[in-house]
């Protein structure tokens, strides 16, 4: 009897530990799925935080937006551009001076390399895009202007996106015109690069009026420099220095050598023929003291 007693109680021990384990084991399970329905919901959520959406304002007419949109991935055909781009047909407010492309300086233009008047080039040819752009847009808001008053400032708020447009491409035109600077500081003289820094302001021409000047004023800067610290100065001073190298334009000319011709004559191309920017023939420096 003792005997059945003990078996029983063994096999009720048995089950229940049975039970028990099972019981582990789907706890254990269903705390797995809950810990990745968790993970999952976090990596949503995450997803949902960091992701990237543009913010779009309510939609234009269709018609409108078909067009926005083939012309900013295809742009425009050859005729049409070259319409738009004339002088002729879309010239410059005779008071809007700054409506025009920036000009290399042509002292400059003969010292950089080929592929340096290439990039320029081509970085002319966009600014051209937008400084006729800057020219429509000018013409329409003085013509919306003269409309506002005509009906009571009720278009000053279409005026107001006019004018923030003309901003962004005044800034862009700065932005490309700082961008010409950048890509020629590799062909200068170190001690010239100062010529290519965005503090020094461009006008009709990317290295100003008188490059001569701004040349002979780093020269004064340096020598100030080394007498105020007591750094031997360069033999004979940096005007010497660019007298024995040439401008020393990486790809441009040594001393007692000339560039091959005189620059690109390419009529698309602005360049500065003016006295102060241009090294005269028989000249071996090409700043003026």
């Amino acid at each position: 009897m003792n005997n059945i007693m003990k078996s029983m109680i063994m096999m009720m021990i048995m089950s229940l530990w049975t039970i028990s384990i099972r019981m582990m084991i789907n706890l254990s399970r269903v705390r797995e799925k809950m810990m990745m329905r968790i993970i999952i919901v976090d990596f949503k959520n995450m997803a949902k935080r960091f992701k990237t959406t543009e913010t779009c304002d309510s939609k234009v007419d269709s018609v409108l937006a078909s067009t926005v949109n083939d012309l900013f991935l295809n742009g425009l055909d050859e005729d049409h551009y070259n319409k738009l781009t004339k002088d002729e047909l879309n010239a410059r407010p005779e008071n809007c001076e700054a409506l025009s492309v920036v000009k290399m300086n042509q002292l400059i233009w003969d010292a950089v390399s080929p592929n340096a008047r290439t990039s320029d080039r081509k970085l002319q040819y966009i600014e051209e895009s937008v400084i006729k752009s800057g020219t429509l847009l000018v013409k329409v808001v003085n013509e919306l202007d003269k409309l506002d008053s005509e009906n009571d400032g009720k278009l000053g708020p279409l005026i107001e996106q006019c004018n923030d447009v003309l901003a962004l491409l005044g800034h862009a035109n700065k932005q490309i015109n700082m961008t010409r600077k950048d890509f020629l500081r590799p062909e200068m003289s170190k001690e010239y690069t100062h010529l290519c820094s965005q503090s020094r302001p461009f006008t009709k021409f990317l290295f100003g009026d008188d490059v001569s000047k701004s040349a002979k004023e780093i020269e004064d800067c340096s020598k100030i420099s080394n007498k105020m610290f007591d750094r031997r100065p360069f033999r004979g001073g940096p005007a010497r220095r660019m007298l024995n190298r040439g401008f020393r334009f990486r790809g441009g000319y040594g001393r007692g050598m000339r560039p091959r011709g005189r620059g690109l004559s390419d009529p698309n191309v602005g360049t500065s023929t003016d006295s102060k920017n241009y090294q005269r023939r028989g000249s071996r420096l090409p700043f003026k003291q």
